[in-house]
Protein backbone atom coordinates (compact mmCIF):
# COMPACT_ATOMS: atom_id res chain seq x y z
CA UNK A 1 0.00 0.00 0.00
CA UNK A 2 1.22 3.38 -1.09
CA UNK A 3 1.55 6.14 1.65
CA UNK A 4 0.84 10.10 1.07
CA UNK A 5 3.78 12.06 1.75
CA UNK A 6 4.29 15.71 2.36
CA UNK A 7 7.88 15.92 1.20
CA UNK A 8 9.81 15.03 -2.14
CA UNK A 9 12.95 13.29 -2.51
CA UNK A 10 15.78 16.16 -2.74
CA UNK A 11 16.97 15.24 -5.96
CA UNK A 12 13.05 15.43 -7.63
CA UNK A 13 13.10 18.47 -6.21
CA UNK A 14 15.99 20.26 -8.12
CA UNK A 15 14.54 17.73 -10.89
CA UNK A 16 11.31 19.87 -10.85
CA UNK A 17 13.28 22.81 -10.72
CA UNK A 18 15.46 22.35 -13.70
CA UNK A 19 12.96 21.39 -15.85
CA UNK A 20 10.80 24.62 -15.06
CA UNK A 21 13.85 26.57 -16.03
CA UNK A 22 14.51 24.96 -19.20
CA UNK A 23 18.04 23.88 -17.72
CA UNK A 24 18.45 20.66 -19.48
CA UNK A 25 22.30 20.27 -18.66
CA UNK A 26 20.82 20.45 -14.35
CA UNK A 27 17.61 18.42 -15.66
CA UNK A 28 20.15 15.60 -16.74
CA UNK A 29 22.45 15.70 -14.48
CA UNK A 30 19.76 14.53 -11.36
CA UNK A 31 19.24 11.35 -13.70
CA UNK A 32 21.10 8.73 -13.86
CA UNK A 33 23.07 8.35 -17.19
CA UNK A 34 19.97 5.32 -18.19
CA UNK A 35 16.97 7.23 -17.20
CA UNK A 36 14.44 5.82 -18.49
CA UNK A 37 11.77 8.13 -20.25
CA UNK A 38 7.79 6.87 -20.47
CA UNK A 39 4.79 8.89 -21.42
CA UNK A 40 2.09 9.14 -23.90
CA UNK A 41 4.75 9.24 -26.88
CA UNK A 42 6.45 5.89 -25.88
CA UNK A 43 9.59 5.51 -24.11
CA UNK A 44 13.22 6.67 -24.75
CA UNK A 45 16.34 6.01 -22.70
CA UNK A 46 18.90 8.15 -21.43
CA UNK A 47 20.38 11.70 -20.55
CA UNK A 48 20.91 13.05 -24.11
CA UNK A 49 16.74 12.05 -24.42
CA UNK A 50 15.98 14.03 -21.41
CA UNK A 51 18.30 17.04 -22.27
CA UNK A 52 16.18 17.03 -25.71
CA UNK A 53 12.80 15.97 -23.91
CA UNK A 54 13.94 19.58 -21.74
CA UNK A 55 14.83 21.63 -24.14
CA UNK A 56 11.68 21.15 -26.58
CA UNK A 57 8.81 20.32 -24.19
CA UNK A 58 8.35 24.04 -22.63
CA UNK A 59 6.59 21.99 -20.07
CA UNK A 60 6.16 23.26 -16.73
CA UNK A 61 5.38 20.95 -13.89
CA UNK A 62 3.88 22.34 -10.02
CA UNK A 63 4.00 19.50 -7.80
CA UNK A 64 0.99 19.43 -6.00
CA UNK A 65 0.81 15.92 -4.18
CA UNK A 66 3.17 13.48 -3.77
CA UNK A 67 3.27 9.45 -2.96
CA UNK A 68 5.95 6.83 -1.98
CA UNK A 69 5.73 3.86 -3.76
CA UNK A 70 8.15 0.99 -3.90
CA UNK A 71 11.59 2.21 -5.39
CA UNK A 72 10.67 5.92 -6.06
CA UNK A 73 7.74 8.25 -5.68
CA UNK A 74 4.67 9.38 -7.27
CA UNK A 75 3.89 13.08 -7.39
CA UNK A 76 0.72 14.80 -9.10
CA UNK A 77 1.67 17.51 -10.79
CA UNK A 78 -0.71 20.58 -12.37
CA UNK A 79 0.99 20.63 -15.97
CA UNK A 80 1.44 24.09 -18.76
CA UNK A 81 3.28 24.21 -21.56
CA UNK A 82 4.26 27.95 -21.46
CA UNK A 83 7.11 27.71 -23.90
CA UNK A 84 5.38 25.41 -26.78
CA UNK A 85 3.69 27.76 -28.73
CA UNK A 86 1.32 24.95 -30.14
CA UNK A 87 0.53 24.69 -26.35
CA UNK A 88 0.77 27.48 -24.62
CA UNK A 89 -2.89 28.29 -24.84
CA UNK A 90 -3.97 24.97 -23.33
CA UNK A 91 -5.35 24.83 -19.86
CA UNK A 92 -3.72 23.23 -17.21
CA UNK A 93 -3.84 19.57 -16.71
CA UNK A 94 -3.45 16.99 -14.03
CA UNK A 95 -1.11 14.50 -14.74
CA UNK A 96 0.85 12.38 -12.76
CA UNK A 97 4.57 11.32 -12.74
CA UNK A 98 6.39 7.69 -11.53
CA UNK A 99 10.00 8.70 -10.42
CA UNK A 100 12.26 5.88 -10.20
CA UNK A 101 15.14 6.32 -7.77
CA UNK A 102 18.30 4.20 -7.65
CA UNK A 103 21.66 5.70 -5.60
CA UNK A 104 20.35 9.36 -5.48
CA UNK A 105 19.43 9.25 -8.84
CA UNK A 106 16.11 9.46 -10.75
CA UNK A 107 16.48 6.04 -12.71
CA UNK A 108 12.92 6.65 -14.82
CA UNK A 109 10.49 9.38 -15.45
CA UNK A 110 7.05 7.34 -16.04
CA UNK A 111 3.97 9.73 -17.08
CA UNK A 112 0.24 8.74 -16.54
CA UNK A 113 -2.93 10.21 -16.48
CA UNK A 114 -4.08 8.93 -13.55
CA UNK A 115 -3.33 8.69 -9.83
CA UNK A 116 -4.00 4.78 -10.10
CA UNK A 117 -1.91 4.08 -13.14
CA UNK A 118 1.28 5.97 -11.94
CA UNK A 119 1.42 4.15 -8.50
CA UNK A 120 1.21 0.72 -10.26
CA UNK A 121 4.03 1.55 -12.33
CA UNK A 122 7.23 -0.72 -12.91
CA UNK A 123 10.07 1.47 -11.46
CA UNK A 124 13.05 1.28 -12.82
CA UNK A 125 15.60 0.74 -10.43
Amino acid sequence: MALETSTLDSVIVVWHVAVNARDADAAAAACAEDVVLGGPEGESRGRGELRRWVEESGIRLMPKEAYDIPGGIVVAQEVTWPGNADRAEEAPQRLYTAFGLRDGEISSILRYESLDEAKAAPIAA
